[in-house]
């Protein structure tokens, strides 16, 4: 029987636990350089990230990290390629002190194979062992140097003893690291730029007692260069977006990329170190653009030999990103995102008979598809003689046990990602379907200068961020409301890091929506480069201006500096570590909504980041969010709210 009940009252077996239980999220992969075997690392619901192995049986898997270890690096704050494994020894960051440590077995206990400097200051990333000098090669991020800029490196380890050599510091910033015998290549960039803006890849010789390389020198330059790797000793491939977008190039052509698309390769393009978007297999190169997995000739350029992702999708599933791309003897091994009924899931493609094996359950149960809500992808017009729309994908409220009044449009939550160049994910996300199985319209934006749409559409936010984003994120609302889809007079808009920030300042400077949720956000841009990491620490040059010639413009844009305006409804989440934007960012803000008599809260999580890991907290989130929302639209959740925040002002 259906029940007709308002939007937002409907009763939804989604619950807080089914959204953050146990199911083994996958973030990353790894192969062992000798023997091919799979590592793979998860995160808990308690927050804590472990690596998983599988036999060459691939029915025996076993955990590898014990309590209390969390396989975490820090380079850059965002980390990634924090493990990896050689001859059956697997070698990882920790989070807690960011030593390198090496781990003979499954059972073994854990040996340091860095010193201890402090809590991480010193911190590794993107490692392997190059047989030629039988060292240790990673980028090294050095934070000795307290109250100065932190000093990136490549470093070469010793394996015995642990002591440490400076390869390369002549940049502020390196990734990619790879060896060959006793070549070394590597991506190295300066400040202003991030790691999608100009890279220089670089290319040098290993000396043999792994001390220092020699003859090292910029190869390429110009255009944003990512993941670089060796074939041979003579060639090698890596990303770039020359032609407009990150595609695959080979070495020895020069004049287009080894496969040509505009679906660009290489996801998570740039903010973290690792996930390949390409790998070498025996049959050729395998390289996942977007939505398409394809076995690339090695010496025929764009000859397609296979096609994988059509493999892949004869056995149910329907990715819409290939990333994290691994090759060892007749296997393809994949980290496969952006599909609406499976959230992220490690898979393995047998190049012989074209079997499918998935090391992870990823999908929805039976008992919940019918609540389940598919995202709908949305285009629509925007402002601007070169970039003439913008993009997102539309929730819509579902529940077979309920319904409204059909004279009725439902409330619209939009989430705005982070980045600002980040993107949208269309993976299935149970904290969506929380929402929407309760009645709540959800809509995922990619403004102007989000990731995955090439070059031009992502440099357009440059010198106009916080001023596309909020027009583009009105222009999408406008355009659902136009379509009738949503109420017009119930938006509600949410966001993390630079998604906060667009929060804030729509809630500051615009009287379009009814309430924000600021997730660890960003309020003034004037103190940001003083008070973030060094990775992002002149980002805003490239997004706002120069300082000091644009102080204005970065006052003008700051939602802290224009604190007086704000008169609408709003909540802040913040971690209490976040040194990404550091509590202060929302704090203020807070205190000001305070002042002016804005219904507010403010929640500090302690021990969390820049990006909530715990269970508990992402749970006090969602119900926190959505209780501020019922008192501001006037519905009565169907739940009883456990913890509810301390709402000021109501």
């Amino acid at each position: 029987m259906v029940t007709n009940s308002k939007y937002g009252e409907w009763k939804s077996p989604i619950s807080l636990d089914i959204v953050t239980k146990e199911n083994d999220e996958v973030s990353n992969a790894v192969l062992d350089a000798v023997t091919g075997k799979l590592f793979w690392r998860v995160k808990k619901p308690n927050g804590q990230y472990v690596v998983y192995n599988l036999e060459k049986d691939d029915k025996q898997i076993k955990r590898w990290t014990p309590e209390p270890f969390s396989v975490v690096s820090q380079v850059h704050e965002y980390g990634g390629g924090e493990f990896f494994a050689h001859n059956d020894e697997l070698y990882f960051v920790n989070k807690s002190d960011q030593r390198l440590y090496k781990q003979s077995s499954a059972e073994a206990c854990p040996i340091p194979v860095t010193e201890q400097c402090g809590e991480g200051l010193l911190r590794y990333a993107c490692g392997h062992i190059n047989q030629f000098t039988n060292k240790i090669i990673m980028v090294r991020e050095d934070h000795r140097n307290e109250g100065k800029e932190c000093i990136n490196s490549v470093v070469s380890i010793d394996l015995v003893h642990g002591i440490q050599y400076c390869l390369a510091d002549e940049f502020d910033f390196y990734k990619s690291v790879d060896t060959y015998e006793d070549k070394i290549l590597f991506v190295a960039w300066n400040h202003p730029n991030m790691p999608w803006d100009i890279t220089n890849l670089c290319m040098g010789q290993l000396e043999k007692d792994g001390r220092s390389i020699r003859d090292c020198r910029c190869i390429k330059t110009g255009s944003s260069i990512l993941q670089a790797r060796f074939l041979n000793r003579d060639d090698y491939f890596y990303l770039s977006d020359e032609k407009g977008f990150w595609n695959v190039w080979k070495s020895t052509e020069h004049s287009k990329p080894w496969y040509e698309s505009s679906k660009e390769s290489g996801w998570p393009y740039g903010w973290i170190f690792g996930c390949p978007g390409y790998d070498f297999s025996s049959e050729g190169i395998a390289i996942g653009a977007k939505d398409d997995l394809l076995m690339i000739d090695l010496n025929s350029i764009g000859f397609v030999k296979k096609d994988l992702g059509a493999v892949v999708r004869k056995h149910g599933y329907c990715f819409g990103t290939f990333a994290n791309i691994l090759c060892h003897n007749d296997y393809v091994y994949t980290l496969g995102l952006d599909d609406s009924a499976h959230a992220a899931t490690l898979i393995r493609i047998s190049l012989l008979d074209g079997s499918v094996l998935s090391y992870n359950e990823s999908g929805i149960t039976e008992d919940l598809k019918p609540f389940i809500s598919y995202p709908e992808p949305v285009e629509f017009k925007v402002n601007d003689e070169n970039v003439k729309v913008a993009y997102g994908f539309l929730y819509k409220p579902k529940n077979p046990n309920f319904e409204s009044d059909v004279n009725k449009r439902p409330p619209l939550l939009v989430r705005i990602h982070g980045g600002p160049t980040g993107m949208t994910s269309r993976s299935l996300s149970m904290k969506i379907q929380y929402f929407t199985s309760r009645g709540i319209a959800v809509f995922d934006i990619d403004y102007r200068g989000s990731t995955g749409y090439g070059r031009k559409f992502r440099r357009s936010l440059y010198g106009k961020w916080g001023v596309y984003d909020i027009e583009d994120t009105i222009a999408g609302v406008n355009h659902l409301i136009k379509e009738g889809y949503v109420d017009g007079k119930m938006l509600a808009i949410d966001g993390g890091s630079a998604g906060g920030y667009t929060t804030m300042a729509m809630m500051v400077f615009k009287d379009f929506f009814h309430v924000g949720v600021s997730y660890f956000g960003l309020s003034n841009f004037i103190n940001f480069s003083d008070i973030t990491h060094k990775f992002e620490s002149r980002y805003l040059e490239q997004l706002v201006g120069k300082l000091p010639e644009d102080e204005e413009i970065y006052k003008q844009r700051s939602p802290l500096l224009h604190a007086e305006k704000l008169k609408l409804p709003i909540g802040f989440f913040q971690g209490s570590d976040d040194c990404i934007c550091p509590p202060e960012q929302s704090k203020e803000l807070f205190d000001a909504a305070l002042k002016n008599k804005v219904p507010t809260f403010y929640i500090e999580y302690e021990g969390e980041s820049h990006g909530f890991r715990k269970a508990e907290t992402i749970k006090h989130c969602i119900s926190s969010e959505i209780y501020f929302l019922s008192k501001i639209f006037d519905f009565t959740l169907a739940d009883e709210t456990e913890n509810p925040p301390p709402i000021h002002n109501l």
